[in-house]
């Protein structure tokens, strides 16, 4: 069943389904939230409010052809940690990044741990919008309609951020390209 059926069925008043959504998607969120906050616990607070408004707003989400729940909810995430930014100052870690990749496995794939440290440095000079999108695509496999539809950027703009960027971090950086692979 999709996501977007079980969204009508919510609207039924048969909220039970809430708890299938929520497992399909708490890791994905958690994981986006985490790569933009570096802090663990900040990062399940905010993942904890993302599922507490998506439950309290559900009801007026608008099922169509053009709707995706998916995008909807990332949108609240993005959001969500717009709002953490403004509250507190970012204080990430590269250490922190990789103790998640380490608790997904990524680590035993990856021989050279400096050269991810360089890579993850260098994405965090980026600017902040195209970090974003990388990461959007790249970790978390959103569609650049998706992207588009989280961040506000056009869908022409967000390829266009992608492409550059890409191109850049590979020409510093070969691992990026197994990264994409991996992703």
């Amino acid at each position: 069943m999709d996501d977007l059926k079980l969204v009508q069925r919510f609207q039924s008043w048969e909220t039970a389904v809430f708890s299938q959504l929520y497992e399909w998607y708490v890791d994905k969120i958690y994981k986006f939230i985490y790569l933009k906050i570096y802090d663990q616990q900040t990062a399940e607070d905010i993942c904890q409010d993302v599922f507490m408004k998506a439950f309290d707003k559900l009801w007026k989400f608008q099922i169509d052809t053009n709707s995706s729940f998916q995008s909807w909810l990332y949108t609240i995430a993005y959001n969500k940690v717009v709002d953490s930014y403004r509250k507190q100052k970012d204080t990430s870690s590269l250490e922190d990044i990789l103790e998640l990749w380490k608790q997904t496995d990524i680590h035993k794939l990856i021989d050279d741990k400096q050269k991810l440290r360089e890579v993850l440095a260098y994405l965090q000079e980026m600017k902040k919008e195209h970090r974003d999108v990388i990461f959007m695509r790249v970790w978390e496999e959103l569609s650049y309609k998706e992207i588009s539809d989280i961040t506000g950027m056009s869908v022409a703009n967000c390829k266009k951020i992608f492409s550059r960027t890409s191109k850049k971090l590979a020409e510093h950086f070969a691992l990026f390209i197994f990264l994409l692979i991996l992703f």
